[in-house]
């Protein structure tokens, strides 16, 4: 539906299609619609950039002297929140564009909830600059359905214009609700941070995949597969990046270069892995460095190496105080000769699925 209708009271008892998108990540990742095609990507990126500067994101007014008037009266501990709950709105908006939206009461109906959990424990102060900066932000790009009367078709411009309009109107929609419907035993947080995002927090991290391997060694090579698993403390520093370290451990069956007939080797990695995470709206990307270490199921004599590694992936939204996210991720390993082993190279990659724990 690509007009932006006025707010509707909401339905009671639709289903919630939150849980999809985590079914989406592993179905259709790198899509257009998974990354947010429809999303507001300027928006968004602003958003990330506008952790480390929320000062200029609040006093940037241009004509309008309410967003001057907003920002005036705020607090630091405020302007984090305001930032915060923006945070959540384009996160949530983004997230249920991606599993398709189509008929607006039905999707704010869904979406309602969600921001709900971040306008009530916004002050009101930041709700209304919330509202003011989205305003203003869905009025830049103008009405979504006289551009697509102009445009004959819902190009980018378009679908910019309508993310905005919906995040305008679950914004507006949430906060005439939160009076009635916040429960009252939560109450509004000066320093409020979102609850989509894991801004200044420490995270306990859990994350397993399956790999595919390649192995040189000795000018052979093999090939095999495998999974790992691993947890990881984080601590994310006030804004995109986040440091986390933590232990590993990881298995797979290999086939053992000029055996007849085949056979297969079992190889067991146990790895100190330490990550450097850049947050940019539902992506995340990673660079890896780690101490790894290998013995086998017949060799129980352990080599020691590096790695170096990369990945990215991609978030959805909170659920029972969990963020998970679903990825991408590879890595080159080597062992010079140690541990009774001649020199070795692998290659790995595969796919990683994780969990975020941070008390929210």
């Amino acid at each position: 539906m690509l007009t932006a209708s006025p707010s509707p009271k909401r339905a009671r008892g639709l289903p919630t299609r939150a849980g999809a998108a985590a079914v989406a990540l592993l179905l259709a990742f790198g899509s257009p619609a998974l990354a947010g095609a429809t999303a507001d990507e300027d928006s968004d990126a602003d958003l990330a950039g506008s952790q480390g500067d929320s000062t200029a994101k609040l006093t940037d007014a241009g004509d309008s002297g309410e967003v001057s008037d907003s920002a005036a009266e705020l607090t630091d501990e405020h302007r984090r929140a305001t930032e915060g709950l923006l945070l959540d709105l384009e996160r949530i908006v983004a997230a249920q564009e991606s599993s398709g939206w189509f008929l607006d009461p039905r999707e704010l109906d869904e979406t309602y909830p969600l921001l709900l959990e971040s306008v009530c424990r916004t002050p009101e102060a930041a709700r209304r600059a919330a509202l003011t900066i989205t305003t203003r932000r869905a009025a830049e790009v103008g009405d979504p359905e006289a551009l697509f009367e102009a445009k004959g078709e819902a190009d980018a411009e378009v679908k910019r214009a309508l993310h905005r309009a919906r995040a305008r109107q679950l914004l507006e929609l949430a906060l005439d609700g939160a009076p009635a419907d916040c429960p009252f035993w939560v109450r509004p947080e000066a320093g409020f941070t979102g609850r989509q995002t894991n801004y200044g927090r420490f995270t306990l991290n859990l994350e397993t995949g399956g790999l595919l391997q390649l192995r040189q060694t000795e000018g052979l090579w093999t090939y095999g597969g495998g999974g790992t698993g691993r947890v990881l403390l984080g601590k994310n520093l006030n804004g995109p990046l986040t440091l986390l370290f933590g232990g590993e451990f990881g298995g797979g069956a290999m086939l053992k270069p000029g055996a007849q007939p085949s056979q297969f080797v079992l190889n067991y990695f146990p790895a100190i892995p330490a990550l450097i995470r850049y947050r940019d709206g539902s992506w995340h990307y990673e660079l890896e460095a780690a101490a790894v270490s290998l013995f086998q199921a017949d060799n129980g004599n352990v080599s020691f190496g590096g790695r170096l590694g990369a990945g990215l992936g991609l978030w959805t939204l909170r659920t029972r105080g969990i963020l998970p996210w679903a990825g991408l991720a590879v890595a080159y390993e080597y062992y010079p000769t140690n541990g009774g082993r001649e020199r070795a190279h692998f290659l790995r990659g595969g796919l990683r699925i994780g969990f975020s724990f941070d008390g929210q």
